[in-house]
């Protein structure tokens, strides 16, 4: 049965499948203690715990929780502590203290803060698919950047570690690994996004501008691979 942790004012109700009368009174009153005017959070669906063996992990890094500031249906909720489920595409919170963790949809959580990282929340019918993607730059021109990761299996060992042995749904032999996607999309001045696969595709949306970013961004020597980095020094350069 699915679980879910939901609130009615100030009272906690946990559906185990159990009756009211069978929970913990002790529990509830020390959920809405910690809880407090944050409670309002708690009321979506429990979480996702990935039982299944798999190198790596499903979550936006590996840096796990951090404290941040949410939007949630409307209302800002500030220092709790936040991650991105990268592999189902859910905010997930919980109280520091407690056992009590939810996921959020991206329709209801516009907007996350966590670590000075800005992350925005797009809905089923928004302008880029349904998700969570994290905002670089600061200007009138932004860099949204989406991380997906997928469960994938191999015949080869994976960052040298043997994963996967003991599951009945997997052959001896096979690795089981959460591999990475990045998709990155330019939202314009006038608020038009644009999907953008590199360098190259970035510098694009400046024409005018094209070469004397180029020579600017090349005196930096950023490495080839962080593009991230790249997008942060080209929008910090076009600022206005």
């Amino acid at each position: 049965m699915t679980k879910k942790l939901l609130l009615s004012g100030s009272l906690l109700v946990l559906l185990l499948g159990l009756p009211a009368r069978a929970q913990t009174p002790a529990e509830t009153r020390s959920f809405q203690q910690e809880a407090g005017d944050r409670s309002i959070l708690f009321r979506g669906k429990q979480a996702t715990f990935y039982r299944f063996a798999a190198n790596g992990t499903p979550y936006w890094d590996n840096a796990g929780f951090k404290r941040g500031d949410i939007v949630f249906e409307g209302n800002t909720y500030y220092d709790v502590s936040v991650d991105i489920d990268a592999y189902a595409h859910r905010a997930l919170v919980h109280l520091a203290s407690g056992p009590f963790v939810v996921e959020l949809t991206p329709d209801l959580t516009p907007s996350i803060v966590m670590d000075g990282r800005r992350f925005a929340g797009f809905g089923p019918d928004e302008a880029l698919p349904e998700g969570f993607y994290e905002i670089l730059g600061n200007g009138q021109e932004l860099v949204y950047k989406r991380v997906d990761k997928f469960l994938q299996s191999s015949l080869n060992n994976v960052n040298g570690k043997a994963i996967g042995y003991d599951d009945p749904d997997y052959r001896d032999n096979v690795y089981r690994y959460f591999a990475l996607d990045c998709t990155y999309y330019f939202r314009d001045a006038t608020g038009r996004f644009t999907r953008i696969k590199g360098r190259s595709a970035l510098l694009r949306q400046f024409p005018e501008r094209k070469r004397e970013l180029r020579q600017a961004l090349k005196a930096l020597h950023i490495k080839s691979g962080d593009f991230d980095r790249y997008c942060t020094e080209l929008l910090k350069l076009t600022e206005r």
